[in-house]
C-alpha cells in the first residue's frame, strides 16, 4: 500500500464489489451452442470455445510506428502493439499533416514527421493486425500550421477544406474522429487565439457532421477539465457538451483524458481526484447522463525515475484504473497514450525532457516490459478473455466476455468442424451448428 492509493484501500470492499458486479453485468453475456445432425438430433463433440478479439476497445496512440532510428526498436514496437491493443489513435495534427498549404501527407511515400507516421502507413498496419482506428484530431488550436493567415474567416475556410479532404481520403476507412481537442484550454492571450473565430468549436462540429455523416464524431478534453476540476453538472466540460447538443450539434462519443502530469508531491496533493474510486465513479456516472459512449482517451500514469518502487506503483495504480473503467457501463474504450518510455511529446527521442520525465510508457526505452505491461497483459489477454475446453452433448451454455469467438469441434469420427460467432451485449445469444 502507498499513500497514493489510500482512498482505494479505505474503500476497497465496496469498490471491489462494484467492479466485480458491474464487470459481470456489463462485460459478459450468456451464450448457447447447439449441435445437431441434419434431422435435428443432438450431436456430441469435444469443443474449444476461444475468444479471439475483444469487443471492448483497448487502445494506444500509434505515433511511434516505424519512427525509431533502428530496425530492432521498430520491429519490437510492431510486435508488441497488437499484443495488448485492438484500437489505435492515428495522428492528424494539422501543422504536421499539412506542413505545406494544400499538400497533405497522404500515401505510403508521404514525408516523415517524428511521432506522426503517415495515416496510410498506420491503416496498412492496422488492417494487417485487425486493429480499429480513430483519427486525432481535426481541430486543435495548439497545432495549427504556420502558413495560416491573419484572417480568422479565411482560416475557417482552410479548416473546412482540410476536413473535406480528410473525409474524402479516410472517412470510409476510419470510423472514429476527434473533431476537436482540448478546446477549453483556449486562452485569449495565446497567439493561436488570433487565428480562429470564437465559435470555432460549434462550427467545426456542424461542418464535420455534413461531410462525415457516417462517421462517429468525438469531443476530447484535458484531465484538468474532466477528472480534476469536476463540479458535477456545473463542470465546464459538461456544460460545453450540453451547450453543443442544445445547438443541435452531433456528438457521438465523449473523450476524458487522464494524464498524471504531476511531480510526486503534486500527485499526492491531488490523490482525492486521481486515485479516489468514489470520485472516479462519480465522474463517469455524470457523463453517462449524456447516453453516449465514453472513452478514457489518453492515459499517462508515471513511473518516476528517482522514486523507489515507482514502476510497481505505476502497475498497481494502472490495474485499479483499468478494472474500474472496464467495469463501468458507459465506458467503451481505454486508451493508453505512449507505449514506450522516451517517446512522449515535447521532447527529443530517448531523453528525460518534456513529458518523458514521467516515464509513462508500458515498455522501457530498450523495449523491455515494465511491470505495468505485464499487469495489462494479464488483464486483457487472460483474466478478461474467455477460453473453454469442454464436451458438448447437443447443447452447451456458457457466460463469456463480449467479443469475437472461434468454435472448434472434434467429432467422434475424427473430423473437425470450425465456426466463428460474435458474443455482444446486444447481439445474438446462440449459434446452431448442423453437422
Amino acid at each position: 500500500m502507498t499513500t497514493y492509493l489510500e482512498h482505494y484501500y479505505a474503500q476497497k470492499a465496496e469498490t471491489d464489489r462494484r467492479i466485480a458486479d458491474d464487470t459481470e453485468r456489463y462485460r459478459k453475456s450468456d451464450f448457447t451452442v447447439k449441435l445437431t445432425d441434419r434431422t435435428g438430433k443432438p450431436v456430441a463433440a469435444r469443443a474449444k470455445i476461444t475468444q479471439k478479439k475483444h469487443d471492448f476497445k483497448f487502445g494506444c496512440n500509434i505515433f511511434m510506428l516505424d519512427q525509431f532510428p533502428d530496425e530492432a526498436h521498430n520491429r519490437i514496437y510492431r510486435e508488441k502493439f497488437p499484443e495488448l491493443f485492438n484500437y489505435a489513435v492515428v495522428p492528424f495534427y494539422w501543422s504536421d499533416y499539412e506542413v505545406e498549404e494544400g499538400k497533405p501527407r497522404v500515401g505510403l511515400d508521404a514525408p516523415n514527421v517524428y511521432r506522426r507516421p503517415a495515416p496510410e502507413l498506420v491503416l496498412q498496419y492496422a488492417a494487417e493486425n485487425g486493429i480499429d482506428t480513430k483519427g486525432h484530431c481535426l481541430m486543435w488550436q495548439q497545432f495549427m500550421p504556420e502558413w495560416l493567415s491573419e484572417d480568422k474567416e479565411q482560416n475557417m475556410r482552410f479548416l473546412e477544406r482540410r476536413i473535406t479532404q480528410i473525409a474524402g481520403e479516410y472517412g470510409a476507412r476510419i470510423r472514429d474522429f476527434d473533431v476537436v481537442n482540448e478546446t477549453l484550454a483556449r486562452k485569449p492571450q495565446r497567439e493561436y487565439e488570433k487565428k480562429i473565430p470564437y465559435d470555432c468549436t460549434n462550427r467545426t462540429f456542424a461542418y464535420t457532421d455534413g461531410v462525415m455523416p457516417d462517421n462517429r464524431l468525438f469531443i476530447n478534453e484535458t484531465t484538468g477539465n474532466t477528472w480534476i476540476n469536476f463540479a458535477k453538472e456545473n463542470s465546464a466540460y459538461y456544460l460545453q457538451i450540453e451547450n453543443l447538443l442544445m445547438k443541435g450539434r452531433r456528438i457521438d462519443a465523449i473523450g476524458l483524458q487522464y494524464h498524471i502530469f504531476e511531480k510526486p508531491e503534486n500527485w499526492e496533493a491531488k490523490k482525492d481526484r486521481f486515485t479516489n474510486p468514489a470520485h472516479l465513479f462519480e465522474v463517469l456516472d455524470y457523463y453517462a447522463h449524456f447516453e453516449r459512449p465514453v472513452h478514457v482517451s489518453e492515459i499517462t500514469v508515471p513511473a518516476y525515475a528517482d522514486m523507489a518502487g515507482s514502476p510497481e506503483l505505476q502497475a498497481e495504480v494502472t490495474e485499479l484504473l483499468y478494472r474500474l473503467w472496464f467495469s463501468h457501463p458507459c465506458v467503451e474504450a481505454i486508451v493508453w497514450w505512449n507505449l514506450v518510455d522516451g517517446t512522449a511529446a515535447y521532447a527529443p527521442l530517448g531523453s528525460e525532457e518534456g513529458e518523458n520525465y514521467y516515464h509513462g510508457g508500458l515498455l522501457n526505452y530498450d523495449m523491455s516490459e515494465k511491470p505495468v505491461y505485464r499487469a495489462l497483459d494479464r488483464l486483457i489477454n487472460h483474466e478478461w478473455k474467455t477460453e473453454i475446453d469442454t464436451t458438448i452433448d447437443g447443447v452447451y451454455s456458457f457466460r463469456g466476455f463480449h467479443g469475437e469467438y472461434a468454435l472448434t469441434l472434434e467429432l467422434p469420427d475424427g473430423t473437425t468442424v470450425e465456426r466463428s460467432f460474435s458474443l455482444l451485449r446486444d447481439g445474438a445469444r446462440e449459434i446452431e451448428v448442423v453437422i
